[in-house]
């Protein structure tokens, strides 16, 4: 390997390894305290096709030309992972994928078949969670990946003489795929992969340049590899702590008052009748993530104001609550979001706003068992994502 080459190959690593820092730096600046606790370990497998997909030029006067001489066949291919899962957003994956290269020559060239075995670290980017200000542990996502790593490229059907193997060459590694999560700790992965290999000798053909400096004709070639896959995650999902509740203070003991002179009583004010809806609970259910108003519960909130312009003494107390996905913060807003849309509804149906005491409760007075880090049905989550209103004098 000539000294230019040792230098180019340098330089490219640090500038990767520069980009993998600043990468990794922005992630945790961005999301710090935004998110849920998340630091977990993975392993994968998975199997698919690989195809030879053709050869560039990177002289200078035909930069990216892409051409192609063989008709290539797809093949087997196969591969491990290792990920470190730093956020909701960011991982660093370290990945092997093995396949055999073929194809058939469309002009003067022979049939090929180039064994590859390729090392990469990579950074994975969750673009889910990226775009969204919700960081949590979706089930489905889509994700890229950008990585670095050495091909070792081995030759065993090639047409000529001067390429030959085993040899090893730097890769730029670029993916992109869906993946959908079947429990908390398995993951199946549909994904396509493009290798970039700084050669020219995966089609078994010495097209210029042999492969090792940028010079005028020089080629470098790639192959894709599409997969599906199953992954695991190690350890448990953190759970965040329960919020601490501080007991409430003791009331200082009242002062005994002197005794009052005993005065007239007072004739005897009208005898109140309590209007028969006080006392009424009205319940309206949520979809999940959501605070619009559903036709059954617009029906139920047109009952409640019929009784309210019929008893205008009467007020009410309402409260809502989320279930306990996601993060406490963002519930407590969505919550507010939801006792808001009951109550546009109501003053839109003429009641004043003055009469509605609304209080928001986030995920903190389930119904039911389903607090975080317990599993439930979808069911049980659905009657925890409540508005509640009281009829009070």
């Amino acid at each position: 390997m000539s000294i230019n080459l040792k230098s180019s190959i340098m330089k490219k690593l640090s500038l990767v390894a520069v980009f993998l820092f600043l990468s990794y730096s922005l992630i945790f600046a961005q999301e710090k305290g935004e998110k849920l606790p998340y630091n977990r370990w993975e392993i994968g497998v998975n199997a698919g096709v690989s195809n030879f997909t053709g050869s560039y030029v990177v002289s200078k006067s035909d930069f990216l030309k892409y051409f192609n001489n063989f008709n290539s066949n797809y093949t087997l291919g196969y591969g491990v992972l290792v990920k470190k899962n730093f956020t909701h957003v960011f991982a660093l994956e370290a990945a092997y994928n093995g396949t055999t290269l073929t194809g058939s020559p469309v002009t003067i060239y022979s049939a090929f078949k180039t064994g590859i075995n390729e090392f990469a670290l990579n950074t994975v980017w969750n673009m889910s969670n990226l775009f969204s200000k919700n960081k949590i542990d979706r089930k489905i996502y889509w994700y890229t990946k950008l990585g670095t790593g050495l091909t070792h490229v081995n030759n065993k059907n090639f047409t000529d003489p001067t390429v030959q193997g085993p040899w090893r060459y730097w890769t730029v590694p670029v993916g992109v795929g869906l993946v959908y999560r079947l429990s908390d700790n398995l993951r199946l992965d549909l994904g396509t992969q493009w290798s970039w290999v700084n050669t020219n000798r995966l089609d078994g053909v010495n097209q210029g340049g042999l492969g090792k400096t940028f010079l005028i004709g020089a080629v470098r070639e790639n192959y894709l590899y599409s997969h599906a896959g199953l992954s695991f995650m190690l350890g448990k999902k953190p759970v965040k702590p329960a919020p601490v509740v501080e007991a409430p203070k003791p009331q200082p003991k009242p002062e005994p008052k002197p005794e009052p002179k005993p005065v007239p009583a007072p004739p005897a004010p009208p005898k109140h009748v309590t209007p028969s809806c006080v006392g009424e609970i009205f319940k309206v259910y949520f979809a999940f993530d959501k605070w619009n108003l559903n036709p059954t519960s617009k029906s139920e909130l047109d009952r409640l104001a019929k009784d309210m312009q019929e008893n205008p003494s009467v007020n009410l107390e309402m409260k809502s609550h989320a279930d306990s996905r996601g993060p406490a913060s963002y519930n407590m807003k969505l919550t507010e979001k939801r006792g808001k849309s009951v109550l546009d509804y109501l003053t839109a149906k003429g009641i004043s706003a003055s009469r509605v005491n609304a209080q928001a409760f986030g995920e903190t007075q389930p119904v039911n068992k389903c607090k975080d880090g317990v599993k439930c049905t979808e069911a049980e989550y659905a009657v925890n994502r409540r508005t509640e209103t009281l009829v009070i004098e």
